[in-house]
């Protein structure tokens, strides 16, 4: 198997399992963890780069200024994202989070057709209006949208582009995005602390454990995600990134949360979504190989 490939599941599973370890942590405030995520993160990945000898490249970012617009981007796209997934994860709507993830790929496809005026097939065109066509269905049917869906989705799809122009090695751009919001993230911490809205009183014995390892589980998928995307074929890469949302969809079931009217008519018009996304895919493969003989 192609290591690449290899890489791209390893993260796509350990994203799907993520619910089962952010349970763990509902009593503790949204804002906290995320917080907390930054700087455990920062630190675990300061430890990749110390351990692969990485350090004169961090050094020449300093240098190289033409990509930091896109690093700040990147910074402000990836905590967007992680503050609203930990929200959803700890506040029993893993389902929005899971339909986040299953449209995702259609959005980065459609900001890649405004941002980049990337040419759309007729599949891709179609996978977008059946995707459109599904959150608005549900919005004049039912007056409800799944904004937690949306506001996921979007904060990723926009960091998935930023990082496509960021040449920098994946440990090292992952440890700038968590590093940058260290600080703020400390003074968030020490707040909480202070006015008895953080995690003591809260968190017993083994549990402190949890905070420290939210850096682990936060970084090493993404690592896995950026690595990947390097050598993975579109059509493995394409097809793989319905693993996650599937596993958290089907933990979020087994949690007991409901599949209501709106989120089933959403789900429902993306699925077929997805499936048109995936045969436009398939579709290009064929073609790109068609010429290659």
């Amino acid at each position: 198997m192609n290591i690449y490939i290899l890489y791209t599941l390893t993260g796509q599973v350990m994203w799907g399992l993520l619910p089962l370890f952010w349970m763990l942590l509902q009593d503790v405030p949204s804002m906290y963890i995320l917080a907390t995520r930054i700087v455990w993160s920062a630190l675990f990945c300061y430890g990749l780069i110390l351990q692969k000898h990485l350090v004169p490249e961090l050094k020449n970012v300093l240098h190289d200024r033409q990509e930091w617009p896109y690093i700040f981007g990147a910074c402000i796209m990836i905590t967007t994202n992680w503050g609203c997934f930990i929200y959803a994860m700890t506040h029993n709507h893993i389902l929005q989070a899971s339909l986040a993830y299953f449209i995702n790929p259609i959005v980065v496809i459609l900001f890649g057709a405004i941002i980049f005026h990337e040419h759309l097939g007729m599949f891709q065109r179609l996978s977008i209006l059946f995707a459109a066509a599904g959150l608005g269905i549900a919005f004049f049917l039912f007056g409800q949208v799944p904004y937690l869906s949306l506001c996921i989705c979007l904060s990723w799809a926009a960091y998935s582009l930023l990082k496509k122009k960021i040449t920098l090695d994946s440990q090292i751009s992952v440890f700038i995005e968590s590093f940058s919001m260290v600080p703020l993230a400390l003074a968030y911490i020490a707040f909480c602390e202070f006015t008895s809205a953080g995690a003591v009183g809260v968190l017993q014995g083994w549990h402190w454990l949890l905070l420290p390892a939210t850096g682990i589980v936060t970084a090493v998928p993404i690592l896995f995600f950026t690595a990947g995307l390097k050598g993975s074929p579109v059509t493995i890469s394409g097809i793989c990134m319905y693993l996650a949302p599937s596993i958290s969809l089907l933990i979020g079931l087994l949690n007991g949360e409901a599949l209501t009217q709106p989120l089933l008519v959403t789900f429902s018009f993306t699925w077929i979504a997805v499936i048109l996304y995936l045969t436009g895919v398939l579709q290009i493969t064929k073609h790109l190989k068609g010429h290659a003989c």
